[in-house]
């Protein structure tokens, strides 16, 4: 572990020399340097942890996406990236280099931090804490089915929305929370021998209906992230209560998945999409693009390789009119406040919240005309710069390793939440997993609320 330590101290030292003298040119041989020694770093990051949790960890995902976003289209896309839809306009090529610099500089120092504080501990929540209520346990269970069935009937049976649409997001949020909650729940409740398959269908058959219906409905309206985000909570909850899930087990499913997300993506924009056509039809087409396309393996992982264009952006936009402070932050200082974050943004700033969104403002900047999304590292850099970057990525790393080992219940809030964007957090910001973690906190407080444990008669539902 000390010689680890010191390979990620002389990687971080590395990175940061990297950014002082990246060249001032689009240099490949430079970029490729860069990536192997990432792919060194990393893969023994990885591994470690790998060895350490098994499957299921935070930074079996994060690292891998780490890599997608900031260093695929750099070394094996531009300048021929005319294929991609964030890159249809001007890329300033010269920023890539010193870009890919600063984003290897701040997961470099995530690296450090992560082993520096790491714990000689077992599994992720492997603990058991506070046994909840039976009625706090039926109350959540039944709010799921309920609201579930009446999202499902919205979209299938009174067939309100046609086509795809992002259902109410910030509400959408609280119903994934609330179903993560109600698994958590049932888990405390086990018997230290119950483990198995059998055991989480016996105890979960309403969680599981509630979590299919959400799902199904989420991916038939085109919202993919509500979905990952669920199956991101339950994962750990999963493999560490009922079963143990294995690489070779979950890898048929990663790819499955990335497919299946990469044909939802290519076809909903289209006439051909299963509001329009038959599903086969759908599918069919969006296979007839990959087919005829040389990147296929690019375009089906679109959603990573974009927010490259991000942290160029962000770069550009600093060099031009400076940091700007940590604005958009302001709205999660109001984030313990169900649906009432904007509104009050709105009173004390006069702007909207998607005003004070680094997304919003880079693609002001670029005048692009549809949103260009963000990226960890552009975020930071665009609000804090360099050193924002370095300090709040080791932040970063020292909370993951601290939190992988909860010693509370709202120790394992935090985790859940953490995991929830083990893949989103790359191409989001550094703070998007603290409405998950207020929502858990509040409906984990409402759910109890005028309960009393010593009178508790009947058992929790199933």
């Amino acid at each position: 572990m000390q010689i680890q330590l010191y390979i990620y101290l002389l990687f971080a030292v590395g990175s940061l020399f990297a950014v002082f003298f990246a060249p001032p040119t689009f240099d490949r041989p430079f970029l490729v340097v860069n990536m192997i020694a990432f792919l060194l770093v990393g893969g023994m990051f990885v591994y470690h942890k790998f060895r350490k949790h098994g499957t299921i960890c935070f930074d079996m995902f994060f690292v891998p996406s780490f890599f997608l976003v900031n260093y695929a289209h750099a070394v094996f896309i531009y300048p021929d990236d005319g294929f991609l839809p964030a890159f249809r306009f001007a890329t300033r090529g010269y920023l890539i280099p010193y870009a890919v610099a600063v984003a290897q500089t701040g997961i470099a120092c995530y690296f450090l931090f992560s082993s520096l504080f790491e714990k000689d501990v077992q599994p992720a929540l492997q603990l058991r804490h506070e046994e909840p209520p039976a009625a706090a346990v039926n109350r959540v269970t039944y709010i799921n089915v309920i609201t579930t069935s009446i999202l499902f009937s919205y979209v299938f049976v009174f067939r309100v929305v046609q086509g795809y649409y992002h259902i109410w997001p910030r509400l959408m949020t609280v119903v994934l929370t609330l179903i993560a909650l109600s698994w958590y729940y049932q888990a405390q409740l086990l018997e230290k021998e119950e483990h198995g398959w059998l055991v989480m269908l016996k105890h979960n058959k309403l969680n599981i209906l509630a979590a299919l219906m959400f799902s199904v409905t989420m991916l038939s309206v085109g919202s993919r992230g509500q979905v990952l985000f669920l199956m991101f909570m339950l994962l750990p909850i999963v493999n560490t209560y009922y079963f143990h899930i294995r690489l070779k087990v979950l890898a048929p499913f990663i790819v499955v998945g990335v497919i299946a997300m990469g044909l939802l993506m290519l076809t909903r924009g289209t006439e051909y999409n299963i509001f329009q056509v038959s599903f086969g039809e759908a599918v069919k087409y969006g296979i007839d693009i990959l087919l005829e396309s040389p990147n296929i393996l690019w375009m089906l992982l679109t959603d990573f390789v974009v927010n490259a264009k991000t942290l160029y952006e962000s770069i550009d936009y600093t060099q031009v009119n400076g940091i700007i402070w940590g604005r958009s932050y302001i709205v999660y200082l109001f984030v313990f406040i169900p649906f009432g974050g904007s509104v009050l943004v709105k009173l004390l700033t006069g702007l909207d919240g998607q005003d004070l969104f680094s997304g919003y403002i880079l693609t002001e900047y670029a005048e692009a005309d549809y949103g260009l999304g963000t990226n960890l590292i552009a975020d930071l850099y665009l609000n804090f710069s360099l050193p924002g970057v370095i300090i709040m990525m080791s932040l970063l790393g020292y909370m993951v390793t601290h939190f992988e080992k909860p010693i509370s219940k709202y120790g394992a809030f935090l985790y859940l939440s953490f995991f929830a964007n083990c893949i989103y957090m790359v191409r989001g910001d550094i703070f998007c997993w603290l409405t998950f973690f207020v929502y858990f906190v509040i409906f984990d407080w409402l759910m109890r609320l005028r309960i009393q444990n010593a009178s508790e008669p009947a058992p929790p539902v199933s």
